[in-house]
């Protein structure tokens, strides 16, 4: 079973977390809610509360590392913990995926150089390369999404990195969702 880790903190957008835990689960991966802020319950930007399942970043190796936005993503950008984690999945060729404001940490750490992607609005002024009219962009082992709207086929993005497209449809079809 894949496994997926997504990365919960003060201010995420809810709809990117829980939108894409509810389609990786649909997919039958083993998805794993991680903390940042060393409280199991992690209040998103619009006031929904979310339980993490671990309140520290693990030792383990993940087939995927998942970054929901929202504004806390302005918070991680110096979280040295957390950077040093990334980088370490995406070194050993695991998938990397991140919605909305949240391809600003994979610029930080210099990821984007090597990949097409695409951001939210809100952040293409440091983000100056981001395919602007794509909702998720696709590009080796990392996965990039413009915001909340594109949540589900975000998820979806994810699971077809692993999964058989015929798997991917029938979770799309579903959920009634166009692929």
């Amino acid at each position: 079973m894949k496994s997926a880790l997504i990365i919960l903190f003060p201010d995420f957008e809810e709809i990117e977390a829980v939108s894409t835990i509810d389609v990786l689960r649909r997919g039958g991966m083993r998805v794993v809610l991680t903390a940042i802020n060393s409280e199991s319950n992690v209040v998103g930007a619009h006031g929904i509360t979310c339980i993490a399942d671990d309140v520290r970043l693990p030792e383990d190796l993940f087939d995927a590392v998942i970054i929901p936005g929202g504004p806390g993503v302005l918070r991680l950008r110096n979280d040295k913990i957390l950077s040093k984690f990334i980088l370490k999945h995406y070194n050993q060729g695991k998938l990397i995926a991140a919605i909305c404001a949240a391809p600003l940490l994979l610029h930080d750490l210099g990821i984007l150089d090597k990949h097409n992607y695409t951001c939210h609005f809100s952040v293409t002024a440091t983000l100056k390369n981001a395919q602007h009219n794509e909702s998720v962009v696709c590009d080796k082992n990392v996965i990039t999404a413009c915001g909340p709207a594109a949540g589900i086929n975000f998820g979806l993005a994810i699971l077809k990195f692993f999964e058989s497209i015929q798997n991917v449809r029938d979770i799309a079809y579903g959920m009634m969702c166009n692929i």
